[in-house]
């Protein structure tokens, strides 16, 4: 590998999202040199920036009063950790719900426009989002430009131009450099194939997820957890893995457009219209599954306040009974299942509360001039709620390292609150460029060796084995059949077996060159490494819990399980470790390294 380019820079950032572009204006606002490098496009990057339709995008949790007199950061803070189920940061989780109101009004000040009160016409809508006790969801406009974020990104990268930072586009990061423990910059790879090494006193991770695991998701291609991968080579541990949160999709007919149901405005509420779930052959999939002490309509109800999936409540079942029909072979001509409205009057139905989406739009949004009143679903993979462990500033275990976003495990546990993540990226993405920027000034010198990335890309030289195409749709098949929604010990143990497998194959480059090969070839095992851990996560926490659900463990064990599973590489062999988060906020002393 010879390095066709080097940068010098004090803040290294690695994403485009909302997470990343927000540690990189603290981090410039803070005085240090700041280079942002993204896989596309500022803007145009991320699952942030991943567009959707309808009015409605995300949400943000903030309590600021909006949502009456019974809220308050407090009631947002244990609303946080009884939907973590003992699996979150307890410093964390009271640190976003403190700080989310701020940095939602000074978004606001720069230009962030929010969903406006029909009533009122004030830009602090309020509703309630998933888990929420207090309707404290301030709704973001969608737009063709912004994504389901709106304007955010926009609002943030025009801040951005009054500082010092430059942005890298179209740059694929292959991993960091670290030495003794010292993360001092990292190799990328640009779109005519150049290799650069950035070198800087400390670096960001805000790439995102993993959700491309599974073979339908919420985020973009450019996804592939390379984040959390990059990091765990590097020695930083990872954790709460096994915890996905998988969400119902509408499947359009000749297209690969899937659509959340809350995107197209019908929200939580089209769900209390009682509709059918049926299978190819007609059957009540649902009715079929049911314990005898909750029917149809109580499972539709709890969903109105907890679509994404969850195992905590009865409208579990409703999950349970799309994987279930799908897996046993009997899916729609679509590949999903069925939701039958034809014995529901569509043209009568009443307009819902302004905290919900309109519940009216079903008729004409997902049936449109549908005689038969169908819509077919499936699962789609939506966020993941652990990941790179991190203190209250970003910073992980290696000095110089840190993490924001999607990336990081601790303010979200086994659940999360419904527009948790888009608050808890701005609210970390500030404190975390501050700390960065700060940990960059004192460094003096850096040892920018990067012999291992250089072993690394060796590998996929005159290679025979499976093209990346290959393993990634195999992966995605064992995901879809093993890991989304309801999961067994039996399946994961093949799953788990596979991947080890898949790992050890010698993916195809034919030839070695630069070009989107070695880019794919990498993002497959940065995949295949995530995937890894989930599946060992899973398979070794035998309970159900949030949005981990087993069907050979059906209860919450908080006897043997009330604690996190940590993982790390110690001398090259994988490491983990059982122990509880802290669960009090007040409690600041750092995370102690895994040293199993």
């Amino acid at each position: 590998m010879k390095i066709d380019h080097y940068i010098n820079t004090d803040v290294l950032v690695i994403g485009g999202g909302v997470a990343a572009t927000r540690a990189a204006l603290s981090s410039a606002e803070n005085g240090a040199k700041t280079t942002m490098v993204i896989k596309k496009e500022l803007g145009k990057s991320g699952s942030t920036n991943w567009p959707r339709k309808g009015m409605y995008g995300s949400a943000w949790q903030a309590a600021d009063g909006c949502g009456g007199d019974s809220d308050s950061p407090e009631v947002h803070y244990k609303d946080i950790m009884n939907s973590a189920l003992g699996m979150a940061d307890a410093k964390l989780a009271k640190i976003l719900s403190e700080e989310s109101p701020e940095r939602l009004r000074e978004l606001e000040n720069w230009g962030f426009k929010l969903v406006k009160d029909p009533e009122n016409n004030k830009p602090h809508y309020s509703g309630y989002s998933c888990f929420a006790s207090q309707p404290r969801a301030h709704g973001m406009l969608a737009n063709a430009k912004g994504g389901h974020t709106g304007n955010l990104i926009e609002v943030m990268s025009n801040k951005l131009t009054n500082y010092d930072c430059e942005i890298h586009e179209n740059i694929t990061i292959i991993d960091l450099i670290v030495n003794d423990n010292q993360c001092s910059g990292a190799i990328g790879i640009n779109k005519d194939g150049d290799f650069i090494k950035y070198r800087c006193g400390s670096v960001i991770i805000g790439t995102g997820g993993a959700a491309q695991i599974f073979p339908l998701s919420s985020t973009p291609g450019d996804i592939t957890g390379d984040g959390y991968a990059m990091a765990f080579r590097a020695g930083a541990s990872l954790t709460n893995l096994e915890f996905m949160q998988y969400m119902v999709k509408t499947i359009y007919s000749g297209s690969k457009n899937l659509q959340t149901l809350v995107d197209s405005q019908v929200g939580g509420t089209f769900w209390t219209l009682n509709p059918k779930l049926i299978d190819i052959n007609g059957k009540n999939i649902l009715e079929e599954i049911l314990p005898e002490n909750i029917n149809e309509s109580e499972s539709f109800e709890m969903r109105t306040n907890h679509y994404p999936f969850s195992s905590r409540d009865s409208s579990k079942w409703i999950d349970i009974s799309i994987q279930r029909c799908i897996r046993s072979g009997n899916a729609s001509k679509k590949g999903g299942v069925i939701v039958d409205f034809s014995e529901i009057d569509l043209k009568n139905i009443k307009q819902s509360k302004p905290q919900h989406s309109p519940t009216k739009s079903v008729a004409t949004t997902l049936l449109g001039n549908d005689e038969n009143k169908q819509i077919d679903v499936t699962h789609s993979a939506h966020a993941v709620n652990g990941g790179i462990v991190v203190d209250e500033w970003g910073a992980t275990e290696i000095d110089g390292l840190f993490a924001v976003g999607e990336t990081i495990a601790g303010p979200h546990g086994a659940d999360r609150l419904g527009g948790g993540m888009i608050s808890q990226s701005c609210v970390f993405g500030k404190r975390t460029g501050e700390k960065a920027a700060s940990y960059s000034s004192e460094i003096n010198s850096i040892n920018d060796h990067h012999e291992e990335i250089q072993i690394r890309l060796e590998k996929f030289k005159n290679s025979n084995g499976p093209s990346y195409n290959t393993i990634r749709k195999e992966l995605k098949t064992l995901a879809k059949d093993n890991l989304i929604v309801e999961r067994n010990g039996k399946g994961l143990d093949f799953m788990d077996k596979r991947i080890n497998e898949l790992i050890n194959e010698e993916i195809i480059n034919s030839p070695f060159s630069r070009n989107i090969s070695l880019i794919k070839n990498l993002e497959t095992e940065n995949l295949l490494t995530v995937a890894k851990l989930m599946v060992k996560s899973a398979k070794m926490r035998k309970e159900s819990r949030g949005s981990h659900c087993r069907s050979d463990y059906q209860n919450i064990d908080n006897k043997s399980w009330n604690k996190s599973i940590f993982w790390n590489l110690e001398n090259g062999k994988l490491k983990y470790e059982l122990k509880q988060y802290r669960q009090d906020p007040n409690n600041v002393k750092q995370l102690s390294k895994i040293k199993t």
